[in-house]
């Protein structure tokens, strides 16, 4: 089955390379950043962080090379930023250094988005009546941190190895509602094992030298403690976690991830964000 995100028809590399063009006369600062589905989702959060700059569009150039490759060509525009998701750029160094590129400190957008109070509004959206002492009781954010290092580790550890040794193996997308168990909290193995089965025979084709279960073991210190480990693990994998856990404890209709997302971002304050928003200040001004 496809995603939602795989049905929408794509756009055109050209119409990507030229929506600046037309939309620039809308804003103060050009933001450009890699996905082309979450327009809405990162526009709601740049003005956010940014209330004074005007920003009526932002630019989703479909990947991180073509965002690297546009900001090379802008390096002398101090009103254009380029915005690129860590994923594992920092660990197997492969950060591109310029002006114009801001880095997150995190995998991505979505691991911004684990935020204490807004997570509660969203369940207070779901249910008007529930008070904050029982949303407290119920869903504890230092636990729910612990569940998803212990579920996603592992996993995140073998898309490290993908990256790392450039397998051309597709991520594993999670369907939490088909992927994953609640009591206690996991991935199903029947979900997992035959993904990291597929690693294994590629990394043998590739590196018949490497031993698989050798080499998870070394890229598995990047994921030693909680904090770090959460730093690497892809948000939208801990975003389906916490969507599925809330609709499970709260016993609301689960929304799909996108909407979950959104509604996620609208409440949420973004204090982590503030080195980005500090240095693009500085870059702009």
């Amino acid at each position: 089955m496809i995603s939602i995100e795989e049905s929408f028809p794509k756009k055109r590399e050209n119409y990507l390379k030229g929506q600046d063009v037309v939309w620039s006369q809308f804003n103060e600062i050009n933001f450009y950043v890699e996905d082309l589905y979450q327009e809405n989702f990162y526009l709601q959060i740049l003005k956010k962080l940014f209330p004074s700059i005007k920003i009526s569009k932002i630019f989703p150039l479909g990947g991180k090379e073509p965002v690297i490759k546009k900001a090379k060509k802008s390096l002398n525009n101090n009103k254009k930023v380029f915005i690129l998701d860590l994923d594992f750029d920092e660990v197997l160094n492969k950060k591109e250094v310029y002006e114009n590129i801001f880095y997150l400190e995190k995998y991505s957008i979505e691991n911004y988005l684990v935020e204490k109070n807004a997570i509660i509004e969203f369940v207070k959206e779901e249910n008007t009546k529930i008070k904050t002492s029982e949303v407290n009781r119920k869903f504890v954010l230092k636990q729910f941190y612990r569940e998803c290092h212990n579920i996603l580790s592992e996993l995140s550890s073998n898309l490290l190895l993908i990256n790392k040794y450039e397998l051309g193996i597709k991520y594993l997308k999670i369907e939490s509602y088909r992927d994953c168990n609640l009591d206690p909290l996991c991935l199903k193995p029947s979900f997992v094992i035959p993904f990291y089965k597929k690693i294994e025979i590629e990394l043998k084709k590739k590196k018949p030298r490497l031993k698989y279960s050798t080499q998870i073991k070394k890229l598995k210190i990047h994921f030693k403690d909680i904090y770090n480990g959460l730093i690497y693990i892809p948000g939208k994998y801990i975003l389906n976690i916490l969507n599925f856990k809330l609709k499970k404890i709260f016993k609301f209709s689960q929304s799909n991830l996108s909407t979950f997302v959104y509604r996620l971002a609208k409440n949420c304050e973004f204090k982590e964000l503030e080195y980005l928003k500090i240095s693009i200040n500085e870059y702009t001004k």
